[in-house]
């Protein structure tokens, strides 16, 4: 279902908490959706689905729930939506994606309550750090990245990054006194074309949408394997359990403060830090100050709110 290309990619925040939900924030549980309708979900913490119903999106639309690690504010909204899906009758099938914890969990569930889906569900078990593609669809294409985070033995961070296919600018065309033909094919498929008698390149007459990627590091402490996983990320959505004087603490647990998920975003080169997971312990105004704390060190800060919705556009460069 193609969208167009304006508002590209669009997340909403349907729970930007953390440990438990409070009147003001869910648990965990970020939408994802795209120019060609692909549609997941970034953990599935309790009451998602009811956030879900004040999206754009649906239990229908659901390609795949990808899940960072087993602990219940992360997954206790899975079931919920599962049921949903089956007493709504959906029938193309879903993708569950995560660690084994999290895959046995989804398996476990659904036998023990005799669910008849009516659906069929892919389980993708994740290890290690990898790779593999979400969808290909006319060349463009959905790939999604994985590292271990620094939380639990098998906690998963991910990375996601569409890639689209080079489109022939014709103002290049008309700069270099060329018109459009079955020459252009070739070009497309090889990389370059001979026209009139002179060698073409693809980037000499194309532009291209620049890589669009996100990363969600789910729980985490301050980690290598994160940073180098969210390298010139466009959106970096961080763990930021605590304020910086709780930070041994945050070590402890294997959580980070805003101010270490300020120079994760720095190291790491991303463009925008969306500060996620807050703890429960910051009501209303006081959340600000992990705001503050982590814009002292990156001045390209958001604090996340439950339904807070982002969008991004084309972003170019020439090929």
């Amino acid at each position: 279902m193609k969208r167009g290309m304006t508002g590209l990619i669009s997340l909403v925040m349907l729970g930007s908490g953390g440990v438990m939900p409070t009147r003001e924030r869910l648990t965990p549980s970020v939408l994802v959706y795209d120019w060609n309708g692909y549609t997941l979900l970034l953990d599935a913490g309790e009451g998602a689905q009811l956030r879900l119903h004040r999206t754009p999106r649906s239990v229908h639309d659901l390609d795949a729930i990808i899940v960072t690690h087993e602990h219940g504010d992360h997954i206790n909204g899975l079931a919920g939506l599962l049921q949903s899906m089956a007493v709504s009758r959906r029938r193309k099938p879903l993708s569950i994606i995560g660690p084994s914890t999290v895959v046995e969990f989804a398996r476990d569930l659904l036998e023990a309550t005799s669910t008849r889906l009516g659906f069929e569900i892919n389980y993708v078990t994740l290890s290690g750090t990898g790779s593999m593609p979400l969808y290909r669809s006319g060349g463009d294409v959905l790939e999604l990245k994985w590292t271990p985070s620094c939380h639990t033995s098998d906690s998963l961070a991910y990375r996601i990054e569409w890639r689209t296919r080079p489109r022939i600018d014709k103002s290049l065309l008309h700069a270099m006194g060329l018109k459009p033909g079955p020459w252009i094919k070739e070009l497309v498929e090889r990389g370059s074309a001979s026209v009139n008698g002179r060698r073409v390149k693809l980037e000499d007459i194309s532009s291209h949408y620049f890589e669009a990627s996100i990363v969600y590091t789910g729980d985490t402490a301050p980690c290598q394997s994160v940073i180098e996983l969210s390298s010139n990320a466009i959106l970096l959505l961080h763990d930021s359990t605590y304020g910086s004087d709780m930070e041994d603490e945050a070590i402890a647990r294997g959580h980070s403060t805003a101010e270490h998920a300020a120079l994760v975003a720095l190291e790491a080169g991303v463009r925008h830090l969306v500060l996620f997971h807050v703890s429960p312990r910051y009501r209303g105004g006081d959340a600000r100050r992990l705001y503050l704390e982590a814009r002292r060190l990156f001045d390209r800060t958001v604090l996340s709110w439950d339904m807070m919705r982002v969008s991004l556009g084309p972003l170019r460069r020439r090929v």
